[in-house]
């Protein structure tokens, strides 16, 4: 990995060079994804030069959240996927670590629903691995820019419907999320207990508390909506 205190004067050529082609001077990224050949690709439309500009790539959320100074020229890539049970939580988590950094979350699927969540919830972009190559690059374009997208107003259908599921998982725990990934991989009560070293009593409470948050009456419900959105 590469420690920021290494770069010294590389960071203030990065800043000159990026300068020079009209970009938002980016001192720091920061990456949490999945797939290495994915960054690269982002880097590369970005106009960012690891040469240049300090590349920090993290094992998960947990080494991302203390990984860079929370500043307006650090860039924060996040893919879901490399949070293990935080989901849509993450995005919270990023942003009570980060007040001032900017925030690019990483989809590896056109969900609609999570973007809309996601840039009401402190995304400044939301960027589809899926999306054809015209739009991956305007993307990139309004990073390069610094202009932040903006969750589109939709009342009603399933762009909201999705986006309010995500907004409700998001206020899930980290055991309540792994015990409602148990849930969906049909472990029973007890067979959850152990993996967890928790009593059955405490696994009980936190699923009434997983059926509460999500507006469920059946642990059933709470399966169906775990397919649909984990």
């Amino acid at each position: 990995m590469l420690l920021l205190e290494d770069v010294g004067g590389e960071v203030r050529r990065g800043m000159t060079h990026q300068a020079e082609q009209g970009m938002v001077t980016y001192r720091t990224l920061v990456f949490a994804e999945t797939h290495p050949i994915f960054t690269e690709c982002l880097l590369n439309m970005l106009g960012i030069k690891r040469e240049y500009t300090p590349v920090l790539e993290c094992a998960g959320l947990d080494q991302l959240l203390s990984a860079a100074p929370d500043r307006e020229d650090t860039l924060l890539v996040l893919n879901l996927s490399a949070t293990a049970s935080r989901g849509s939580a993450a995005i919270a988590d990023v942003r009570k670590a980060y007040k001032h950094a900017r925030l690019v979350l990483i989809c590896d699927e056109n969900d609609k629903g999570l973007a809309h969540f996601a840039l009401g919830h402190g995304a400044d972009w939301v960027i589809s691995k899926t999306a054809p190559i015209a739009e991956l690059r305007a993307a990139a374009a309004r990073v390069q820019a610094g202009l932040a997208d903006e969750a589109p107003v939709v009342e009603g259908g399933e762009i909201y419907e999705r986006s309010d599921l995500y907004s409700k998982l998001a206020n899930l725990t980290p055991k309540q999320m792994t015990i409602l990934q148990y849930l969906r991989d049909g472990l029973l009560n007890k067979q959850i207990a152990y993996e967890l070293g928790l009593t059955e009593a405490t696994v009980k409470h936190h699923i009434s508390l997983i059926l509460k948050k999500l507006n469920c009456y059946r642990r059933t419900q709470a399966v169906a909506i775990a397919n649909r959105m984990m």
